[in-house]
Parts: C-alpha cells; sequence; structure tokens
C-alpha cells in the first residue's frame, strides 16, 4: 500500500506490529482479560456494560452493543474520524491518539494476572490510602464537590458530616504525572503502582496515572481499608471511559466489589437500594443525609448492570429486609434488573422490590429534580402493590411477580416447576398483603401467557404454598421443642452443679 508522500506500508504488518489490544488499551479502554481475549466498555456509544470484545477472535474488534467491528486500522480509523488510510498513518507514526506521546505499540504491557501479583494485600491497602489522601487534599476535594453540585445537583455536605467530616469523594487531576511522582516520593515503587493499576506504561515504556481528570471515590471494606478506586470521568471527552475500575488487584476483584458511599449502620426499616453507578448511589446516600434519613438508606452499586453471586450475597448481607433494585431507566437497566432478580429472588429464595424510574432517568437525576421527597422511589415502606404512587404518579417500589414469570419462562424446560418453587420460596418469605400480591401478579402473567388453564396453575401454586407453610410450622416446632429441652437441661445442670459426679 502506497502513502501519501511515497512511503509504502505492508497492511498485514501494520496490523501484525500493532497488537490490537495495545491499541485499544492505549486509546484509555480499560479492558479485563475473558476467555480468549479481552472485554471493556465501548468507546463509540455510551457503554456502561463492557459491551467490547477485543482478539476473542484474533486480532478484531466486535461491539455486542453498537455492532462496530473490524481490525486494528478500523478501529483508529473510526476512533479518530480519520479515513483508512490516515488510521494507517497515525499508527506507524505512533501517533494514534492525540495527547498520548508516540511510541511503539508494542510496549504496552499486558496487566498482570492476579496469581503473579507481588505487593502484599496489607501494603496495597497502605498505598490505596497514600493515595486517597492525594485526591482528597483541600483543593482535590473543592473541585470534586464542586462537580457533583453543579453537574448533578448533589450536595455531600451532610454526608461528610455523618461520618464525622471524612471525605466521601475526591479529585484526580488532568496531569499525567501527578500521583504517579507522588507516589514515588513516598517510596512507592513503579511495580507497585502498576500493580495496583494506580498508573500504567505509557507507549514510550513511561509511567503515567491511570485516573486523569477524574471524580475519584474509593471501593472500601471497611471504614480503614480502601480496596480501590472508582474514577468518573469529568473531561466530557466522548472518547473516555465513563467510569474507570482498577483492573484486577490484590485488593480488588470487580466481580466481588460493592460501592458504598459510607459503611454506617441502618435502622430495623432501612432500604438497601441497588443501583447503577457510584453518581446514583452518592445522590441517594446524600440526600438521605440531608434530609436526616441518613441510617434509612444503603445505596449500592457493582459499578454496572452485571450481578456475581457473591456480590448478591453481599447485598443480602446488609439488612434482612428485601433490597430495592432501582437500576436506570433504560434497556441497559432493564436487563440488568432481570441479573439482580435472577441472583436474588431465582437463585437465591429471597425477596426484592423493583423501582422503574421513566425512561432515560437514572436515580441521580430522579433526585436531582425531585429532591428529599424523591426518596419515596426507593423506600419499600411506600410499597402498596403499584408501581407508581396514584396521587403523585411517581415511582415506588413494586413486586415483581410478572417480571419472575417471564424470566423463568424464557427457559422454557421445566419452565413451571421453576415458577412454582420461586415463588413458593418468595411467598413464605414474606407477609400476608406482599404474599398475595406477588401470587396474584404470577397468576395473571401466567394466564396471559397460556399456562395456567382452568386455574390449574394457581392450584398447584396454592397447593406448593400451604405445603411449604406447613413444613416450616413442623421445623419451627421441631426447633423450639429443641431449644427448650436444651434450656432444661442446662437449667437442672444449672441447679445440681456437681451432678455429673453422681454418675
Amino acid at each position: 500500500m502506497k502513502l501519501a508522500g511515497g512511503t509504502r506500508f505492508d497492511v498485514a504488518a501494520v496490523r501484525h506490529g500493532h497488537p490490537i489490544e495495545a491499541v485499544v488499551a492505549a486509546s484509555g479502554v480499560e479492558l479485563t482479560e475473558r476467555g480468549h481475549g479481552w472485554m471493556g466498555c465501548c468507546p463509540f456509544h455510551d457503554d456502561s456494560t463492557a459491551s467490547l470484545s477485543v482478539g476473542g477472535i484474533p486480532e478484531r474488534f466486535h461491539c455486542f452493543g453498537c455492532g462496530a467491528s473490524g481490525d486494528v486500522i478500523e478501529y483508529v480509523a473510526r476512533f479518530t474520524g480519520g479515513s483508512f488510510v490516515d488510521a494507517v498513518q497515525a499508527l506507524e507514526s505512533g501517533t494514534a491518539f492525540h495527547g498520548v506521546p508516540p511510541a511503539t505499540m508494542a510496549q504496552v504491557q499486558r496487566p498482570a494476572r492476579a496469581a503473579e501479583l507481588t505487593t502484599t494485600p496489607e501494603r496495597a491497602q497502605a498505598i490505596n490510602l497514600l493515595a486517597w489522601e492525594f485526591f482528597t487534599t483541600p483543593a482535590n476535594i473543592s473541585v470534586a464537590e464542586a462537580y457533583l453540585r453543579e453537574a448533578r445537583g448533589i450536595d455531600v455536605g451532610a454526608l461528610s458530616e455523618s461520618q464525622g467530616g471524612e471525605p466521601i469523594v475526591g479529585y484526580a487531576k488532568t496531569d499525567w504525572h501527578a500521583l504517579t511522582r507522588h507516589l514515588l516520593r513516598q517510596g512507592v515503587t513503579d511495580n507497585e503502582l502498576l500493580e495496583l493499576d494506580l498508573a500504567q506504561l505509557s507507549r514510550k515504556g513511561e509511567l503515567i496515572d491511570t485516573y486523569r481528570g477524574r471524580l475519584i471515590v474509593p471501593v472500601r471494606r471497611d471504614r480503614g481499608r480502601i480496596d480501590g478506586f472508582i474514577g468518573r470521568d469529568t473531561t466530557g471527552d466522548s472518547r473516555a471511559p465513563k467510569y474507570r475500575n482498577p483492573t484486577r488487584t490484590m485488593t480488588f476483584n470487580k466481580s466481588t466489589a460493592l460501592y458504598r458511599p459510607t459503611v454506617h449502620g441502618l435502622d430495623r426499616d432501612a432500604n438497601v437500594v441497588v443501583v447503577e453507578g457510584a453518581i446514583d448511589a452518592l445522590a441517594i446516600a446524600a440526600t438521605a443525609a440531608r434530609g436526616g434519613e441518613f441510617s434509612m438508606f444503603a445505596p449500592a452499586t457493582t459499578s454496572g448492570v452485571t450481578v456475581s453471586g457473591q456480590q448478591a450475597q453481599a447485598v443480602l448481607a446488609l439488612h434482612p429486609g428485601p433490597p430495592v433494585i432501582a437500576l436506570d431507566g433504560d434497556r441497559a437497566g432493564r436487563e440488568g434488573t432481570d441479573r439482580w432478580l435472577a441472583a436474588l429472588c431465582i437463585e437465591r429464595g429471597r425477596p426484592a422490590l423493583v423501582t422503574r424510574l421513566p425512561d432515560g432517568i437514572d436515580p441521580a437525576e430522579w433526585l436531582q429534580h425531585h429532591g428529599i421527597s424523591g426518596l419515596h422511589a426507593f423506600d419499600r415502606r411506600r410499597w402498596a402493590g403499584t408501581n407508581t404512587d396514584a396521587r403523585t404518579d411517581a415511582p415506588r417500589p413494586q413486586l415483581p411477580g410478572r417480571d419472575l414469570v417471564r424470566i423463568c419462562l424464557d427457559q422454557p424446560e421445566n419452565a413451571a416447576p421453576r415458577v412454582l418453587d420461586v415463588l413458593t420460596h418468595l411467598t413464605i418469605r414474606l407477609r400476608e398483603a406482599a404474599a398475595r400480591e406477588l401470587i396474584a401478579q404470577a397468576e395473571r402473567e401466567m394466564t396471559v401467557r397460556g399456562w395456567n388453564p382452568r386455574g390449574e396453575f394457581a392450584q398447584a401454586l396454592h397447593d406448593a404454598i400451604d405445603h411449604a407453610q406447613r413444613q416450616a410450622m413442623f421445623e419451627q416446632r421441631q426447633h423450639a421443642m429443641t431449644v427448650t429441652g436444651a434450656r432444661a437441661e442446662l437449667s437442672t445442670e444449672t441447679a445440681r452443679p456437681d451432678a455429673h459426679q453422681l454418675t
């Protein structure tokens, strides 16, 4: 192939000389190794679900969300808006991405696998704390809080006060080396920076900050330890991923991580609210603190619409009450809601409620427009059998009977028995009014779908629930008898402390 100026390039050699995963990573897309390739958030549409597959088919990329696909040259052409020829020239000259120093793509290294990491968890926690102190200097806190207040209508002042004045958010400057220089001066090594994903190697082999121009929130295991950071882009650059999480480190694993703005005690009737993004979680926590209901809400997010078994279990461990699933009002949010219902209700037999926000609205936007009263949309005490408040037409938590039927029937094998099993386990955990509503929803949906001829499904469901309730009562009586017997034996032994010597 001959380019302008007479320079000739072998297109096949260009493709081979620039590994596609290195080029995509150099464009700012965080890649996570998956199977035979990599997955990341697509830069060509608003993607929060890691829809971009890189290298799954050798030397190709494909987005399952928007359909973009091609080789490394087509990726650069689409990313930069240039032609095929422009992309080849950019790759060969090392100028594919504006603002990144030119160098050979091959110098971008693959992230270390978890098994290859050498930094201890204790050392990683200490380094993360140093990084958090840097992100939360007074100047950086001011920038972060101003962004939240002006761009999203979120005031974290009351939330910070509830934590004794501890910072809730920080900020990473747009400087390429600010955090790296600071931590190196603190005795952190190059290898430690790379293993904690606080720094990356540029195409010239130089350390550069991973988080630049981002609002920073810490993912805490408890109030004293930080496992990693989530960075939300504040630059508005359409090429930058909206959210930046660490790759897998010795303390952070996205498949198990759960972000909560604060770690605090909850009231008996509190609400665990599952949301899609860190900003949504911040909005709920900050609004609750401002409204004097800090201990009534515990927002949590996996930073996306996926959920693992460990994350589902972590959410259930926060409070015995049913969690409220409140993802964004869009297609990705609806699909994510189904995943959460499957993880909580179908796989673990635990009740949950769902709040469906208007199309295109996320929880942060909802609260920005409705203030403290907007918390009603996430308060399970507001459940009354319908999706909206009849007086205000505002969304509120509802039982997911119809959704559970649909999800179960989408897998045809043993569909009806699966519906019976799921509803039976959930019903015996609910109070009477909620149980009746869940059953009614399910029966209506099964009837509409043709699975309830002559009321046969309804009868089978009531029989299954009756049997489960009788079994539960029997087990409770057996447990009570065991406990009573143990207490009686203990009482006898207490009255005759030397009884064991009489045998």
